[in-house]
């Protein structure tokens, strides 16, 4: 056996070493980024929920005032039986 095989097959060792290193470093890197993106998207979802939850506690508060209720009937096309419509042209 030669003297040189031990510290060859070190340096070998170190290399794959630190290329797995630095492909683990890369993965980690990627995976970050993808969790990054991602709790930004959940906190747009979250923004915009909490709007609707706004907007429907506000509607809620309407429920019992019949001019609201009417109100919102006649934007969803209701009218009373004695009432006529009048489609608009588009």
């Amino acid at each position: 056996m030669k003297p040189g095989w031990v510290y060859r097959t070190l340096v070998a060792l170190f290399a794959v070493g630190t290329v797995h290193l630095l492909i683990l470093s890369g993965l980690e890197v990627q995976r970050g980024l993808a969790l990054r993106h991602e709790l930004t998207l959940v906190a747009n979802q979250t923004e915009v929920l909490a709007a609707e939850v706004e907007n429907l506690r506000e509607e809620l508060q309407h429920a019992s005032d019949p001019a609201y209720l009417e109100a919102r009937a006649r934007e969803l096309g209701y009218v009373y039986p004695q009432e006529a419509l009048h489609a608009s042209p588009r």
